[in-house]
């Protein structure tokens, strides 16, 4: 894995799982890789990732990987999450550029 990968799932690990922080929670996350335009055999882009709890990734009745109706009615499409996640990771940054990583 390259260095910009291992800082964009630093940063997704410090953001916790995107749908449990709808709810007001902050769950450890794994990351899930948005599958578009690829194959079963072929491995998205880490830029194509978002942060989800073993529940919501593929554990649970809402997870992404067993009812991904139910989970996208819930917390919205895996490109909305992105976009989400993106800014989130945006504001993440701008702390630490800002406040040297100490967060409120």
């Amino acid at each position: 894995m390259i260095k910009k990968d291992k800082i964009r799932f630093n940063k997704l690990k410090e953001l916790g799982c995107i749908a449990c922080r709808k709810k007001g929670k902050h769950t450890e996350p794994v990351i899930h890789h948005i599958r578009k335009n690829t194959g079963l055999s072929l491995r998205p882009s880490n830029d194509d990732t978002i942060p989800l709890c073993p529940m919501h990734h593929n554990m649970g009745n809402q997870s992404i990987h067993l009812n991904k109706k139910v989970f996208e009615s819930l917390f919205g499409t895996e490109l909305e999450l992105l976009k989400e996640t993106n800014m989130e990771i945006i504001k993440l940054e701008r702390t630490d550029i800002f406040y040297g990583g100490i967060k409120e």
